[in-house]
């Protein structure tokens, strides 16, 4: 069953100093764990890559920066950093206002799916300088971060869509990728478990194997989100 999470109501914990952290993902999601991290001005948080797994942290909301194999990269709003299995790396806020990530491990610690993931390190790219790819068939914009078309890896499949107000995705699942669809701008109308919802952002929708969904606008003039498919390479089914 897919599960609709709202930020601001999750159950947060302090983990270090100014670092609050919160689960997006729970028991359903096999091969993807997400999380909520808050950072407080000035505060960072050292943690290691587990072996078999890529790491993505996106600035959802603020700056930050992020340091790891001998390399540092700021990220502005709506950035995206991919980093390599046994990474030891440092994310910190260096400015004046929270700053909001979600950070996702592609597969779960645990997993035994042996994918190849993401081998060149650490990488950072920005929503705003990153190439827009058009599909015009299907009226969707794309901005890929991760997969054959921008970082490599098999592990996992991120890129940002764009809508615009009569783009309608009809109902559909994958039965062998779990997805997650972190909501970035305007009101999206998606079909979660047989049912409408109105989700926009703060907000995210997490579907293990197999479940039905869709998406169109629900009002205004677009929307934008943050896609998540675990692993790379998947089936779609129309219903």
């Amino acid at each position: 069953m897919g599960t609709l999470v709202s930020f601001a109501d999750l159950p947060y914990r302090e983990t270090a100093r100014g670092v609050r952290r919160a689960a997006i993902t729970g028991g359903d999601m096999k091969e993807m764990s997400a999380d909520v991290i808050q950072l407080a001005p000035g505060a960072k948080l050292t943690e290691s890559v587990p072996t078999g797994s890529d790491r993505y942290l996106f600035t959802l909301t603020g700056a930050a920066t992020v340091s790891g194999r001998g390399t540092a990269h700021a990220m502005v709003e709506e950035s995206l950093a991919v980093i390599q299995e046994g990474t030891e790396l440092t994310v910190a806020n260096p400015n004046g206002a929270d700053t909001v990530l979600i950070d996702v491990l592609a597969p779960a610690p645990g997993s035994v799916a042996g994918r190849p993931g993401f081998a060149g390190g650490l990488v950072v790219a920005a929503r705003a300088m990153t190439p827009v790819h058009e599909v015009p068939s299907e009226k969707k914009r794309r901005i890929f971060f991760v997969g054959e078309e921008a970082a490599p890896s098999e592990r996992a499949h991120v890129m940002i869509v764009l809508y615009v107000p009569d783009t309608v995705t009809a109902l559909h699942m994958h039965p062998n990728a779990e997805s997650m669809f972190v909501f970035l701008s305007g009101k999206t109308c998606f079909t979660l478990n047989g049912k409408d919802v109105v989700v926009r952002r703060g907000q995210a929708t997490c579907l293990p194997r197999g479940d039905y969904h869709g998406l169109r606008v629900a009002e205004g003039q677009g929307v934008s989100f943050l896609e998540f498919h675990i692993p790379a390479t998947y089936t779609t089914v129309r219903a």
